[in-house]
């Protein structure tokens, strides 16, 4: 191991309020106070920058071809600050949901945008004018990908050196979109393996002189960019979620599962769809999710079944964007999914068809801002007692503080719209 670097993405994605800062340095027991806790309540702003504990994690250690013979570890929050680490929230959820004897395997799915632009120059240059690396949809091209098969075998090269391997990559819908399917694992890994994709395609294409986005929307023209997880739940080695005389073969379990992820939808939502961009990707029409729904192999639908036997049958939870932080939205995925199975949740019918045009109640769509479904959130009895008041309450403070930073900006749209005619 030639030095210990922390890769602290999930910091920085949590909340606003969060820094950290100064490099980790060596320490046989694994834990190190070199990060700097910017503490997250308004009532003490004053205090700011004071030390929190960092647990090294030694076994998420990764030779990662960019920095050359180094290695990136992650590390998360330990001792009084763990209770708001994004790992930490993953774990507790995990735990819950193992002490009931089960465990959870999942699959992260990432859509990326990749844009032919220098990062040094690229805030001084108008969107209309940035250049992404493909024009036009070309969804699943043989074409586009043989004609690029020198920049896929870099990303296959790379997420194999980094033990992160990969299930499918192509081109999908939008220019310059790319999907890479992480193959399925047990679930704190596979949020570890998502959160360190993540950085790594992000430095990968600086690299190339590229620049790359996982913005939910990066334009009103385009679709958005998901983040879609693919979730299993099994005990004494088999999968729970299939029943072989069931309908599909979902299970009395997968139901009650399925029916608490809907149940909890609004009220959790915020943590799948964290930011202000996030809630432009959630629109009729556009592959995502409008309110709580399901429906077998249905992408329109918020939760889509997908059957096969038992060793391929599992959910897709197609409610974050790209933009999600791993653990937590993983976190509300099971989260959810697991207070549904403790209350015995009701399943509604299914969808069959095009979920975004089924009538709905406005009270039963998703939230449609930051600010609602951060409201909700901290509103939630449910959210206190999966997560922890303490998690609640700061993230919940984070996520306002980063409703305030976008909400009063005057886009040049407004201009155009008002400037004369009003």
């Amino acid at each position: 191991m030639a030095s210990f670097e922390a890769n602290t993405s999930w910091v920085k994605i949590f909340p606003s309020g969060i820094r950290s800062s100064s490099s980790l340095k060596r320490c046989s027991r694994g834990i190190v106070r070199t990060a700097s806790f910017r503490r997250a309540s308004r009532k003490s702003r004053s205090q700011y920058f004071g030390d929190a504990d960092l647990r090294v994690l030694s076994g998420t250690g990764r030779s990662v071809s960019y920095a050359g013979d180094q290695y990136l570890y992650l590390a998360e929050f330990a001792g009084a600050h763990e209770s708001v680490c994004p790992r930490g929230i993953l774990r507790k959820v995990l735990q819950r949901v193992a002490d009931r004897g089960y465990s959870c395997s999942a699959g992260f799915e990432f859509e990326f945008m990749l844009f032919k632009e220098n990062a040094d120059i690229i805030e001084d240059k108008p969107f209309g004018q940035w250049a992404p690396l493909t024009r036009g949809p070309f969804g699943y091209s043989i074409a586009r990908s043989v004609a690029h098969r020198e920049l896929f075998g870099e990303i296959l090269a790379l997420c194999e050196k980094s033990r992160i391997p990969l299930s499918g990559l192509h081109f999908e819908t939008g220019p310059g979109v790319i999907e890479a399917s992480l193959r399925h694992c047990d679930a704190l890994e596979a949020a570890d393996r998502a959160i360190i994709f993540k950085s790594m395609i992000k430095a990968w294409a600086q690299t190339r002189g590229m620049m790359a986005t996982f913005m939910a929307k990066v334009s009103e023209n385009w679709p958005g960019q998901s983040g879609h997880i693919h979730v299993s739940m099994s005990a004494d080695g088999q999968n729970v979620f299939y029943d072989s005389e069931a309908f599909r073969n979902v299970s009395k379990l997968m139901r009650q599962f399925i029916g608490g992820q809907l149940k909890y939808m609004n009220d959790f939502c915020v943590l799948a769809v964290p930011n202000f961009n996030s809630y432009k990707r959630l629109v009729p029409g556009c592959w995502a999710p409008i309110y709580p729904s399901w429906g077998i192999d249905n992408r329109s639908c918020a939760v889509r079944v997908i059957p096969g036997d038992p060793s391929a049958h599992r959910l897709e939870y197609r409610l974050p964007g790209a933009d999600l932080n791993p653990y937590l939205a993983l976190a509300c995925a099971i989260g959810s999914g697991i207070l549904g199975i403790e209350t015995n949740a009701a399943l509604p019918a299914s969808i069959v068809g095009d979920a975004s045009a089924e009538a709905c109640l406005p009270s039963g769509r998703l939230p449609q801002s930051l600010a609602e479904a951060t409201y909700r959130f901290a509103q939630s009895p449910a959210a206190n007692d999966v997560f922890g008041e303490r998690f609640v309450e700061a993230f919940s403070c984070s996520r306002r503080w980063e409703w305030e930073a976008v909400q009063h900006r005057v886009t040049d749209f407004e201009r155009r719209r008002y400037f004369e005619i009003i």
